[in-house]
């Protein structure tokens, strides 16, 4: 059986303006968003269903989005497998550094890796948008300027090289939580 390792990078906003709110209750933004070098590692291994094990057991089953990302790509393909989905877990939750979407994105493109890559960039950032605002940046990375909902990516000059800290406290609130004021 097929496996790989897939290293999950972090994300920072260098700046967030929320300019709208759409019907479905998204709300519209303008970011800068960053990866940084702090990951979450992720083991995706081919097996007969979908499972997920992280390091955080909270974090375990069909409620994690690392699952909703394999059962769309499965399903976009029609590829009859599934696989086990290991999460070590080194990104805050509930830090605004997109841990989840990250780990959904290493899951998108692992799997697509292990299965001969039936899907492109494009189509792994379209399914990724079906999971959460932050996927599709979560898989292209780098420095980019995010529109709409987070979805609409564009190229903009890379950061110089450059130490940022990034301090998360003991306090925590999800993204929905954090959009309600």
């Amino acid at each position: 059986m097929k496996s790989i390792s897939v290293k999950a990078p972090a994300k920072i906003n260098l700046f967030l303006d929320i300019v709208g709110k759409l019907p479905n209750g998204y709300h519209e933004i303008e970011s800068v968003m960053q990866t940084i070098d702090l990951f979450d590692y992720v083991k995706i291994s081919e097996d007969e269903e979908i499972s997920v094990f992280c390091s955080d057991s909270a974090l375990d089953g069909d409620s994690n989005i690392a699952f909703k990302a394999a059962k769309l790509f499965f399903e976009k393909t029609g590829i009859d497998s599934g696989v086990k989905i290991e999460i070590d877990k080194r990104i805050p939750k509930q830090a605004g550094m997109a841990g989840g979407s990250a780990d959904a994105a290493a899951v998108l493109f692992g799997i697509n890796k292990i299965f001969g890559s039936p899907l492109s960039e494009d189509e792994l950032c379209d399914l990724g948008a079906k999971c959460g605002a932050d996927v599709p940046f979560s898989i292209i990375g780098g420095t980019k300027l995010s529109e709409g909902i987070g979805e609409k990516l564009s190229a903009i000059p890379e950061i110089p090289d450059c130490w940022i800290v990034t301090v998360k406290p003991d306090i925590s609130m999800s993204t929905p939580e954090s959009y309600k004021y």
